[in-house]
């Protein structure tokens, strides 16, 4: 089954790269484990790569389709790719992962889960 459609996987990609990459750059600079330990690091960059996750969906998402014209009753009908995942825009995605960093942010300072 698939779940996304046309450039949608980047809903997963662009996350995961930031992450992997600033991960790393912050373990290096900070001592290993930093990055999993901190409870700052990874709600920062989650919110960080949903920004341009929202440019890039909104930029794929508002290109102009083909129009084609039934000849049987000259209705027009517009070809347009979009780019989803699990049928969410990718546009939208970006508030997703911004609203999934906020709760992970607040979940590791004890706002909503005492340790």
């Amino acid at each position: 089954m698939l779940i996304w459609k046309g450039w949608g996987i980047l809903a997963i990609i662009i996350p995961l790269l930031c992450s992997l990459l600033v991960g790393e750059a912050l373990n290096s600079m900070y001592g290993d484990g930093f990055y999993k330990a901190s409870t700052w690091a990874m709600p920062l960059v989650l919110f960080l790569s949903s920004v341009p996750l929202t440019f890039i969906g909104y930029k794929l998402n508002k290109r102009q389709g083909r129009i084609l014209i039934d000849p049987e009753n000259n209705e027009k009908v517009e070809l347009r790719e979009t780019h989803t995942m699990f049928w969410i825009p990718l546009q939208y995605w970006g508030g997703v992962i911004t609203a999934i960093a906020i709760w992970m942010y607040m979940a590791n300072i004890g706002l909503i889960y005492q340790k």
